[in-house]
This record gives C-alpha cells, structure tokens and sequence, in this order.
C-alpha cells in the first residue's frame, strides 16, 4: 500500500472535494405521448464524439412513476438522450439534444416516448442482381417518423430465423440495404399494420472492390512491425472491415474495400501506440488522421501511416480519500484537453501503467467501485517513453443519494 505524507494528502482530498462539486447530474421523467408516466423504459445518455459517433456517458431504467436519475455526468453541451423499450411497444426515438452543467442543481428533463404502436415485422428476401444468389450477410438501416434503428437482418438470416426484426406499425417505413461489396439499395414501404409480417423483395449489385496497401512507421520513419491498422469509411454506412495486422516490415494490406473515403486507425500498445488518441485535433504534436480515397476504378492506394511519436506511460494510483488505502479495479479515461469528445477508457483490473500521448496536453478521470468520480486532472505534454506516477484520492459513494439539490427548469 502506497500513502502520501500527510500534509500533501490532505491538500490534494480537499482539492478533490471541491472539485467533485463541478460534475454534473440529470433528473427527469419519461412520459408518453399523452404525459403519463412510463415505468420500466431504459434510458441512455451518450456524448456526440468528434467523427459524428457517440461514447456511452451514463444510463438508468425508469421507476414506477417514470423518473430516472443518471450521476457523475461532466459538463457539456453535446449529450443526447433517448429510451425505449421493445417489450412495451416503445421502440427507440430520435434522440433528444441536452446540455450538463457542472454546478448548481441537475438538469431536468421531460422525455416524450411518444405514441404505444403494435409492432409490425419485415421479412427479408435479397438476391444478387446477376447470379441471384440469396446474399445473407446485411446491415439495413431502416426510420419510421422520429424511430430510427439499425436491424440486426444479416444475423437473423444466417440463424435460420424466419421472421426478422420488428419496426413501428401504422408508419411508412424508409430502409437502406448494404451488403459487403455491393452497392446499397433504398425501398420505401407503405405502413404496415399491427402484427403484420411485410416481405421485403431486394436485388443489390456487385461492386468494384478496392484495396490500401502501405507501410507503418513511427515519427522517424523506422517500420513498426505487427501494427493493428484498421479502416473506417467515412461518413459511416454500416459496414465494417475487419482490422489486418503489418507483418514484420510493417508491411499491410486491407481487402475488398468499397470505393469511397477511409480514415485509417492503428494500434500497437506493445510499440507504444494506442488508438485512444488517433485523430486528436488541436494537438500538433501529434501525427494527422490519414484519409485515404479508394477509387471505383479497383486500383489499390498505396500509402505511409505515420503513427506519430511514441506514448508515455501514466501510473495511476487511486487511494481513498479517508484511509489513504490503495484502490483496484480501476478506469482510467483518458480525454483530449483541447477537445473532450475525442479520448477513451482502460478497464484495469489491477494497478498497472495506461499509455497515454505524447507532446499533448490531455485530460484524466479516475473511477473505482464504490467510489465517485474524480474531477478533470490535466496532464502537461509528456515526452515519449516518460514515465509518471499520479496519485488520485477518491471520495466514497453515499450509501443514497444527496437529496438536498433541486432540479433546473426542463429542457
């Protein structure tokens, strides 16, 4: 067990106190469409990241009267919050836009689950256009009104499920089809009773795959062998490539690839890069995203991915505020000080060093079991290779809640 000297453990706890003070909270209620009260639906609060994604930030289920409560929220203005629940026929909304203060009483917030619809379901039937061979392996995107969901129809085909996935009765119903290597079809369908099971008739068309072949180097442009290199098509359109690994040169090559534009991401903790800071903005010490087009032509793009300097390594030690005992089972977020959307989280079972950037200035949260969140810690650029300790006290969790703040007015 480490302990600080007294007088420095104290100034830090009583830092940590007040700043605990700043983070923020969200009270509210989801209601139908006529404000009754809705129990049991499972409200989701997400925080819109830099590249148009989201990054979970909290969650709660409603209780007998509707309300919910989502704790340790930082400040912000780019949250959404949503819920639904399938099971009562409330299938998931369009998100609704709030902003988290970090002082004061919480955010309060009315959630319109809308109308209770009887569910309908769509059986899908998709061919190829030339060989017409049944194709299986489908993402489709499918909206009614403000409902929005991705359907999970390539999993329930290769399961052998005879009906697929439910969307809203009573509503047209817009759906997108993509398959790997064939370009995406759109089908308005009129709406569709309660119960009704609508067959969806489809043909795609094969494309012109492409290939990114290159080289993973550091900030010398020394190879880095065994680099996870990964490709995101950009803007996003549910489809995924499978992550390849560089050889022993660095070397790598991704397959049967749609044309359009791909951000390239990359991994390799064991050479001191991690993927929780590629593509940071306003950090010029770090390496640029690569965007690489990927022409309808065939031709493959060759290209360098530079990954940039080599990370330093933060030891965290989280101790408790009161005991000075040292904490496991600890995350570690890691968050861009110019920019907090982009970041993300390690899961530590055990105390052990996390890799963070180097030559940017960065932003550390502690979390632990039982405990509240610690405030923002800012973080100077550290050099590659650095090693630095960083001891975090953490205060306990109330057994229940402070009952004493009062809500701010509804968004």
């Amino acid at each position: 067990m480490r302990l600080l000297p007294f007088t420095v453990a104290a100034s830090i706890i009583l830092l940590s106190v007040a700043a605990h003070s700043q983070m923020g909270c969200i009270r509210g209620v989801v209601v139908d469409d006529v404000g009754q009260p809705l129990p049991g639906m499972r409200v989701g609060l997400a925080e819109r990241t830099w590249d148009g994604g989201q990054k979970p930030a909290g969650g709660a289920v409603t209780d007998n009267s509707g309300a919910f409560e989502i704790d340790d929220v930082p400040p912000g203005t780019h949250y959404e919050l949503g819920a639904n629940n399938d099971a009562l026929v409330y299938p998931a909304k369009l998100p609704q836009t709030i902003s988290v203060t970090g002082s004061g009483p919480c955010t309060a917030v009315t959630y319109d689950a809308g109308t209770r619809a009887g569910a309908a379901k769509l059986k899908f039937k998709v061919l190829d256009a030339v060989t017409k061979k049944p194709i299986t392996d489908l993402t489709v995107h499918a909206t009614a009104g403000t409902w929005s969901s991705w359907l999970p129809v390539g999993d329930m085909l290769r399961a052998g499920v005879p009906n697929g996935p439910e969307v809203p009765s009573l509503s047209k119903v817009h759906i997108e089809i993509t398959a790997k290597g064939y370009f995406p079809s759109s089908l308005d369908l009129p709406a569709i009773k309660p119960g009704e099971i609508r067959e969806v008739v489809a043909q795609l068309n094969a494309e012109i795959l492409g290939c990114i072949t290159g080289t993973a180097v550091d900030d010398n442009f020394a190879p880095v062998k065994e680099t996870m290199i990964d490709a995101r098509r950009v803007p996003y359109a549910g489809d995924g490539y499978a992550p390849v690994h560089a050889d022993g040169s660095g070397r790598f090559r991704l397959d049967r690839l749609r044309p359009g534009d791909y951000d390239l991401y990359f991994e390799n903790e064991t050479e001191g890069f991690s993927r929780l800071w590629v593509g940071w903005v306003d950090q010029p010490g770090l390496s640029k995203l690569l965007r690489v087009v990927v022409p309808a032509t065939g031709v493959c793009r060759n290209v360098t991915l530079n990954m940039g300097p080599r990370g330093p390594w933060l030891d965290v030690v989280a101790i408790d505020a009161d005991t000075q005992q040292q904490l496991s089972k600890l995350s570690i977020t890691v968050e861009n000080s110019e920019n907090n959307r982009q970041g993300g989280t390690s899961e530590l079972a055990e105390p052990q060093p996390v890799l963070v950037p180097s030559h940017a200035s960065f932003t550390v949260h502690v979390r632990a079991d039982g405990y509240r969140v610690s405030e923002p810690i800012h973080i100077e650029p550290l050099i590659p290779d650095e090693k630095k300790e960083l001891t975090v006290p953490l205060q306990r969790r109330p057994v229940t809640d402070d009952n004493t703040r009062q809500m701010s007015p509804p968004q």
